[in-house]
């Protein structure tokens, strides 16, 4: 059913350049996108999973769950905005597949590592921000806790999802391999 694959594709592109945009713009990715997302994701896929014996609704769990339990951990520790949590949840439920999540989470974080770059060249601040990383590397060595400031630059990191998630779904849709692609079962 190659058109299931193609509709789920249009959907996760939808979901993460809405995202993208009002978290460039505004810096939130909204509630009513992400839950409208999630929801649409599991009942598409209960429909599209019935026609195939069941194992749609299955696929979007386990993805759903792929997307938001590790995410949720990096939102407790400080990492992330809970939209962003929701986004990869949302991602996971839409593609049906914890292999997108984990492709989408490498290439985000390679685009969101480049973003951060790039703001540190553009802002200037590139020793600065080097000197806190080793402080903070020497205080972890210390065994003492070291807290970040917020130094007013913060990357749009539904942007890097955007980005991953449309090489990861592509990928997905396009059947192509990737370097952990021996992770499926």
């Amino acid at each position: 059913m190659p058109y299931v694959s193609a509709i789920a594709f249009i959907a996760l592109i939808t979901l993460v350049v809405i995202s993208a945009i009002t978290d460039i713009r505004e810096g939130l990715v909204y509630n009513r996108v992400t839950y409208s997302a999630i929801v649409l994701g599991f009942m598409f896929w209960a429909i599209a999973g019935w026609m195939d014996y069941g194992t749609g609704l299955k696929a979007a769990t386990l993805g759903f769950s792929a997307g938001l339990l590790p995410y949720a951990l990096m939102f407790f520790l400080g990492g992330l905005g809970g939209g962003d949590v929701k986004l990869m949840a949302a991602v996971g439920t839409i593609s049906a597949s914890w292999q997108c999540v984990l492709s989408t989470t490498v290439y985000a974080l390679i685009i969101a590592m480049l973003f951060c770059i790039f703001v540190m060249f553009r802002k200037k601040i590139i020793w600065q921000t080097l000197s806190k990383i080793l402080v903070a590397f020497l205080s972890v060595r210390a065994g003492t806790k070291h807290r970040f400031e917020n130094a007013g630059a913060q990357i749009p990191f539904a942007a890097a999802v955007a980005v991953g998630a449309t090489l990861a779904g592509a990928e997905q849709l396009l059947g192509l391999t990737t370097p952990w692609s021996w992770l499926n079962p």
